[in-house]
């Protein structure tokens, strides 16, 4: 081989390396995501489930703890939904299929065989960082509305106090 040739097959297993590093990182960024969202949900659950009792204890804040339960509802369900909307492409597949991915090399060498591996891990790593990217969202708006829910239920709490005053 010459050192082009070498210098090449380097650089293919190099990139196929990358690309493997780069798909754990999303399969573990994936992971935290999903644990986070998890968290979330129980805790929506519970606060919703406690301000459902507070809703139907009958007494003057009753509406404020139908509100809270509002807000943490919505919350869980935008937990549930980012954790159950879809799951991570593998790039583990079987011998049948690394035929079918390498029946369109170019050329048949241990050089453009990693290199097309390395471009289908890179393309299956890409699809799942758009799937992290839409689960992100649903974590982000889960997050607001575990934030606003208790400062729109004071502001509401407030505003039927003076209601009640005049």
């Amino acid at each position: 081989m010459t050192d082009h040739q070498d210098f090449a097959l380097w650089l293919a297993r190099e990139k196929r390396m990358l690309a493997d590093a780069g798909y754990q990182e999303t399969q573990s960024a994936f992971a935290a995501l999903k644990a986070r969202l998890g968290v979330g949900l129980v805790l929506s659950v519970m606060f919703a489930a406690v301000s459902l009792v507070g809703a139907f204890s009958q007494r003057e804040y009753s509406p404020i703890c139908a509100f809270l339960a509002l807000g943490f509802g919505v919350a869980g369900g935008l937990c549930a939904a980012g954790l159950y909307s879809s799951t991570l492409i593998s790039k583990n597949f079987g011998p049948e299929r690394v035929d079918g991915i390498l029946s369109d090399v170019p050329q048949r060498d241990e050089e453009h065989a990693s290199l097309w591996l390395a471009y289908t891990v890179s393309f299956i790593t890409a699809e799942n960082g758009r799937t992290l990217a839409r689960h992100t969202r649903w974590f982000r708006a889960a997050c607001v509305a575990l934030a606003l829910t208790p400062l729109l239920a004071s502001v509401l709490a407030v505003a039927c106090g003076v209601w009640m005053a005049l």
